[in-house]
């Protein structure tokens, strides 16, 4: 269950971690291809024949759809009154369904830059990741987010 509490910069330091599981499932990754409106990818999204055809074990799920698990941690992470800055992802491997997700976030630096537009929020460099139950970390990146000061 995701922890939709405010987090505020003075609260937040270097390795404080922040974990979600998930676990995306044939249905998920259809809904995800038809909110998105996004192609099925030659069937290695959704159609097991296809997608072995393809030289995968078994159908994966669509890169947008890991890089917005990714999002979500971040944006449950630092609460309502955060802004995310920046999300780079990187694609090491495919994600697969029904694959059990140890999405993570890492805090590595906290500084005092961002302030974006006056506000007076701090700025906080994170590392994420999500690790399958297979121990293997298919998708990995890094977030800036701004989190606002304690008055």
């Amino acid at each position: 269950m995701a922890d939709l509490t405010q987090r505020y910069f003075e609260d937040v330091s270097v390795g404080d971690e922040f974990e979600e599981t998930q676990q995306p499932t044939h249905d998920h990754v259809v809904a995800f291809i038809a909110a998105a409106g996004l192609p099925d990818g030659g069937g290695r999204f959704t159609d097991p024949v296809r997608a072995k055809a393809a030289g995968l074990p078994a159908p994966i799920v669509p890169g947008p759809m890991s890089a917005s698990m990714l999002t979500r941690l971040v944006t449950d992470w630092m609460g309502p009154l955060g802004r995310v800055l920046s999300l780079d992802v990187s694609f090491r491997r495919p994600v697969h369904h029904e694959d059990l997700l140890r999405c993570v976030a890492l805090v590595t630096d906290v500084n005092g830059e961002g302030d974006f537009e006056g506000t007076g929020a701090g700025a906080v460099h994170l590392d994420v990741t999500l690790e399958n139950d297979r121990g293997e970390k298919p998708v990995q990146g890094t977030a800036v987010v701004e989190l606002p000061r304690r008055v």
